[in-house]
């Protein structure tokens, strides 16, 4: 893993201009002149959906435009990849950047050309919990385990598309224990949640703040927190308390734009970006989703190197894991 990160960080400053092409710069001083798509490749129930609609609803206000919120969560990350990068390079069309996406370009069935797209903002890091419904036999994570281990490759857990951020931390976790088990992949964590909450698959991969108020309704338990140290908004066991230690991927949300948008353009999302989170609505919102940790990013090269360098290693974790070929 090592050996693949330091490859591409050595990327020649040459190769990286390459990379994001040269910056058109016939954008009007009026722009945006018209309404903005945000592309989510997440179901409307999703954890990430609510974060769509929050920062479509906040940038709107300060790039005096409206910003649709589309939700394309269909075909591993394809169609909401394709939708965009089939527009033109002209910051009307984003595309929500989620760690995921370092799986799905790996997939055999992904078919966009990763390289036409650029990290432009990095908001936020989600965490997920291993959550079951409360009157589920599985009081504790460690039951789980242990039934996994009595049932091998019988106990079905949800979670977000194959290759999603979500798979990539339930096959390290349960890597770690040493057991097989059954995925169950959804287009978003709500879907996930229901079907937990329904009683037809074992337990589940969820964001805690779509979570939660099924916890304090009763209606159901938290067993893990996927995360390196414990986070007092969200008090349950983490994995170094069951005596493992891994590394994690977390999930972090924030743009894409086609590469070859233009610098003034790309200049004023980021500005509206972080106008947004400055706002008494963001720090809301923060305070009332536990699993949400801010991390505001907009070095727009370093994160594209970054995110292509993540790529990369994830395609290499998919192979070890059997996954793809």
């Amino acid at each position: 893993m090592k050996t693949v990160f330091h490859v591409v960080a050595m990327m020649s400053a040459v190769a990286l201009v390459a990379l994001i092409g040269a910056k058109p710069s016939n954008v009007s001083a009026a722009w945006p002149e018209h309404p903005i798509e945000m592309v989510c490749a997440t179901g409307p129930s999703s954890g990430a959906a609510a974060w769509c609609r929050l920062f479509a609803d906040l940038t709107s206000k300060e790039l005096g435009q409206h910003v649709e919120v589309l939700f394309e969560g269909g075909g591993g990350g394809n169609t909401a990849a394709e939708y965009v990068i089939n527009k033109p390079a002209d910051g009307y069309t984003w595309l929500q950047r989620n760690t995921s996406y370092a799986g799905y370009m790996n997939m055999p069935t992904f078919r966009p050309d990763p390289m036409q797209l650029e990290v432009a903002v990095e908001v936020e890091k989600f965490l997920y919990i291993i959550g079951v419904r409360s009157d589920s036999k599985y009081k504790t994570f460690m039951d789980l385990i242990a039934d996994m281990k009595a049932h091998p490759g019988e106990i079905s857990i949800a979670g977000n598309k194959p290759g999603s951020a979500h798979h990539r931390h339930l096959i390290d976790l349960f890597n770690a224990f040493d057991v097989k088990w059954n995925f169950i992949p959804y287009k978003g964590s709500g879907g996930a949640m229901k079907d937990v909450l329904g009683g037809h698959v074992d337990a589940g991969i969820i964001p805690y703040g779509i979570w939660a108020p099924h916890v304090e309704s009763g209606k159901a338990r938290s067993l893990l927190l996927l995360n390196e140290e414990h986070y007092d908004p969200i008090p349950i066991p983490i994995p170094k308390d069951l005596g493992v230690d891994y590394p994690f991927t977390h999930q972090v949300q924030g743009i894409f734009l086609k590469v070859n948008t233009p610098d003034e353009a790309k200049r004023k999302i980021q500005d509206a970006f972080k106008k947004a989170v400055e706002t008494d609505t963001y720090k809301e919102y923060v305070k009332a989703n536990a699993h949400v940790i801010p991390q505001f990013n907009v070095d727009d090269v370093q994160m594209t190197k970054d995110f292509h360098a993540m790529r990369i290693e994830t395609g290499k974790f998919l192979k070890d894991a059997g996954l793809i070929k």
